[in-house]
């Protein structure tokens, strides 16, 4: 039964575009970053009580460096820039999406009143569509 839904969701116009095949497995990525990042923030702000921003930003460059790997290798499937220039790039591209992340989790939790792990959750979500496309059409451009 599975694998013919999958065979049927394979054969979907959409699935077949490279962009989308990228999208999902940026995805999958990023949920695997999210984990990284969801449990490296937890364990600076409950376990050693740093306040919600600062926990973010170390949880966040913990996070970069295991999506860049992940990334090049399998979802872009890159290898034409030089190591070092890419990570840059793509450190650039994710402080960008962290500004945007920390701007959305302070209103978020400062205005709105969420509490900061919903806003987190959301606020990641929210910023991982830029992140993607800044990525797919800057860093891995081909």
């Amino acid at each position: 039964m599975l694998s013919m839904i999958k065979e049927k969701f394979c054969q979907l116009p959409f699935f077949r575009r490279p962009i989308f095949r990228q999208f999902i497995k940026f995805c999958l990525v990023g949920a695997s970053n999210f984990f990284i990042d969801f449990s490296v923030y937890l364990l600076f702000t409950r376990l050693f009580g740093l306040h919600y921003l600062p926990a973010s930003v170390i949880s966040f460059v913990v996070a970069v460096t295991w999506s860049f790997e992940w990334n090049r290798k399998w979802t872009f499937r890159y290898r034409n820039e030089g190591l070092r220039w890419q990570y840059i790039k793509f450190f650039i591209a994710n402080i960008i999406s962290l500004s945007l992340n920390l701007g959305l989790l302070s209103l978020l939790i400062e205005l709105v009143h969420i509490p900061d792990l919903w806003a987190k959750a959301v606020s990641s979500l929210i910023v991982a569509v830029f992140n993607f496309s800044l990525n797919r059409f800057w860093t891995f451009k081909r």
